[in-house]
């Protein structure tokens, strides 16, 4: 069984975020770079829509994309037991269309833009185009590699309510020429006794730096705005932690 069809598992083996410090980030780069102002935000892999508390509390409306219907579901169960507002779509954001919607902020976290190409990369950034509006940001985080030389593997042990995860992050080259990897993340479950292994193995182009850049370029409806480390806005970029690009649509 993938860990994308264990939602409690999935939410449970993330849990080491900061997500008040996060989304204070997301409150400082809107303040800072955005050009407009922003009330609906849209994460893409949206998962178990750990954030929607935070942006509900402080105002803005919450949309998603996720293509889990495991994942859908548990969201929605989640809005509902806190009262939030919250809008998913079920889809591939390599390339999805969701009619006239526009929002003011998209983002992806912990790496999770799964395309295999450039050109599927190329395709994911128009979708997103269509559906920010004119000045808005798109958020990135852990989708470019900083430390292009350093090995990538790491290991984390989380608990909650009895249940304890364990979560070994391995990535593994497939095609250096296509910068390709399979990423897997294999969870190990004791709930209460009970012990369950789980794996996710997808398939992903590691991105880096200055290609990151000229895609950006040659694609021409996002610009650059910059590099951060560990949602921090004003602390050196640096090549350890978690590594964000924040982009601008034109």
């Amino acid at each position: 069984m993938k860990i994308y069809q264990c939602p409690q598992y999935y939410e449970i083996a993330f849990s080491f975020r900061d997500l008040e410090q996060e989304v204070d980030f997301f409150e400082a780069a809107i303040r800072k770079f955005s050009g407009v102002t922003v009330r609906k935000v849209f994460e893409l892999a949206a998962g178990t829509c750990p954030y929607l508390e935070q942006w509900h509390s402080r105002g803005y409306r919450y949309f998603g994309l996720d293509s889990s219907p495991e994942m859908i579901a548990f969201s929605r169960r989640r809005a509902k037991e806190s009262h939030s507002d919250l809008t998913l779509f079920r889809g591939d954001m390599k390339n999805f269309a969701l009619g006239s919607r526009k929002f003011d902020l998209a983002y992806v976290l912990l790496g999770s833009l799964y395309v295999k190409s450039n050109d599927e990369f190329l395709s994911h950034l128009d979708s997103v185009a269509r559906v920010l509006r004119r000045g808005s940001l798109y958020l990135l985080d852990g989708v470019v590699r900083f430390n292009i030389l350093a090995g990538h593997q790491e290991r984390w042990t989380m608990r909650r309510r009895g249940i304890t995860v364990k979560t070994t992050y391995r990535p593994e080259l497939i095609d250096p020429f296509q910068q390709s990897c399979i990423e897997h993340a294999i969870v190990e479950v004791n709930d209460h006794g009970k012990s369950t292994t789980l794996d996710s193995g997808l398939p992903r182009k590691i991105f880096f730096p200055q290609e990151f850049l000229l895609l950006t370029r040659l694609h021409r409806k996002f610009e650059f705005v910059g590099w951060f480390t560990d949602f921090r806005l004003r602390e050196p970029r640096s090549a350890k932690g978690r590594p964000i690009v924040i982009l601008r649509k034109r």
